[in-house]
């Protein structure tokens, strides 16, 4: 018979195993839980058995297996054999239910696979952006309901159909090399445009594309979405064209204004055409300058080209008789005269009141009160110097001098245009701001060029024959 004392130390190493396998699995199962597959559990439940089956060779051989005839009924005269059939029937239990867990994993997988392919596809129909899978040669995959109504084909038709049939060659081409680069950096194109020839009708289209892969993640072709833009670009373009009219009959509504004061001093010259041009070419050059670079913009350059015209919108207010006075103005005349700056300022100050926003007539009513004042201060209205006086009148100062020296005005024969340019020199950090006289070396010959071909247009017109009048 066994001591008692064995039979509790087996009794109680069985029950510590059982205790700790049950623990053990339990916090296995919690650590593992979501992360271990099936095929793990099997493997801690065979580990488990196989202890399981340690523990209860123990407690029998505390037994006398001789006096206990249904032990080896059960597991056969020799206990070695036991150990190997355990083994063998824990490996065929764990590789059936791994194959088993195994296939119906697949089989979810499949169903779940196939069941987002539909949700896919199901949303891919419902968008309304058109969307498109071709080959590297350019023939459709698959399209969508939406990219079949954009291009205007059936999806059947255009299985047989390739990318570029709806394209000129130059939008073809741009569309190659957007394809050409995805491909070779794997980054996908986003939100370009291209436009559509359909039957003859253009489309404008935004689009995207990437690579499309197989399962292995190969690049097969590409893949992409297009927005139909037409709508909305003819309406800019509408929209653009409108702005273009307006713009130009501002000009000419601008220009005409302008005339009439010129008319009364110049007669019916280019004078006002030849100053905008001046001061366009000057406003360029001075941008390379570091020091306004940061102030001169395109829409700066725009504004002073049409500003420039209104220099002189004050003498409408002045008399004739000393416009059109071919002698020398006495100190009172040129007083009166001198009021031209401060008429045309504030005229186009009371103008500039009843718009809203920031209009180019602000740089129109700065030109006006400050044309005539010069770099040292001896100028006029209020005899500002230097940076004081705002940079759009020193840049017109300067043209509206040159114009001057190089016309014919009722009181002086014109200059060539070298003299004019060498006394512009001569007045540097006196008349002139010296930034001014450098840019207006460097573009002297453009003036000169300007002058020649508005002058010449001026003899064009005087040579016309008078229309005649009906009474």
């Amino acid at each position: 018979m066994p001591k008692p004392s064995t039979f509790v130390a087996s009794a109680g190493a069985i029950e510590v195993i059982v205790s700790l396998g049950s623990d053990s699995m339990n916090k296995l199962k919690n650590l593992f839980h979501n992360r271990v597959d099936m095929a793990d559990y099997m493997v801690l439940t065979g580990i488990f058995l196989g202890a399981l089956y340690w523990a209860l060779e123990s407690l029998l051989n505390v037994f006398s297996p001789e006096e206990i005839s249904f032990y080896q009924e059960i597991f056969g005269p020799n206990i070695n054999v036991v150990w190997p059939r355990l083994i063998v029937f824990c490996l065929f239990l764990m590789f059936g239910s791994h194959v088993q867990f195994t296939i119906n994993e697949r089989k979810k997988a499949l169903e779940a696979l196939k069941e987002s392919e539909e949700k896919y596809r199901t949303i891919l129909e419902s968008i309304e952006e058109g969307y498109y899978e071709v080959d590297f040669e350019g023939y459709f995959i698959f399209v969508n309901d939406s990219l079949s109504k954009i291009l205007g084909v059936p999806k059947v038709d255009l299985r047989f159909m390739n990318f570029w049939d709806f394209m000129d060659d130059k939008n073809a081409e741009r569309i190659y090399q957007t394809f050409s680069e995805c491909r070779r950096t794997g980054e996908p194109a986003k939100a370009f445009d291209c436009e559509f020839n359909i039957d003859g009708n253009i489309r404008y289209v935004e689009a995207s594309a990437s690579l499309l892969r197989d399962s292995k993640g190969v690049p097969t072709g590409y893949r992409g979405v297009l927005r139909d833009r037409t709508e909305k670009k003819k309406m800019e373009m509408d929209l653009l064209e409108s702005y273009r009219k307006v713009h130009e009959a501002r000009t000419a509504t601008i220009l005409g204004l302008a005339k009439l004061a010129e008319y009364r001093d110049e007669g019916t010259g280019t004078h006002l055409e030849r100053i905008r041009e001046y001061a366009r070419i000057l406003t360029v050059q001075l941008a390379m300058n570091p020091k306004f670079r940061g102030h001169i913009d395109q829409q700066y350059i725009d504004d002073i080209y049409q500003s420039s015209i209104l220099h002189d919108i004050g003498k409408v207010g002045t008399p004739d008789a000393l416009l059109l006075k071919p002698g020398e103005l006495t100190e009172e005349e040129f007083e009166i005269i001198k009021r031209h700056t401060l008429m045309g300022g504030n005229a186009l100050k009371a103008i500039e009141s009843q718009i809203e926003g920031k209009s180019f007539l602000a740089m129109g009513r700065e030109i006006a009160y400050n044309h005539h004042e010069k770099w040292d201060g001896s100028g006029y209205p209020r005899g500002l110097i230097g940076d004081a006086i705002p940079l759009s009148a020193r840049i017109i100062a300067l043209a509206d001098v040159y114009d001057a020296l190089t016309t014919k005005r009722f009181y002086k024969e014109a200059y060539s245009h070298d003299k004019a340019r060498d006394m512009i020199f001569a007045l540097k950090g006196k008349h002139f701001d010296p930034d001014m006289v450098n840019a207006f070396t460097a573009v002297a010959e453009k003036f000169n060029q300007v002058r020649k071909e508005k002058l010449k247009e001026e003899a064009d017109f005087s040579q016309r024959p008078a229309r005649a009048v009906g009474r």
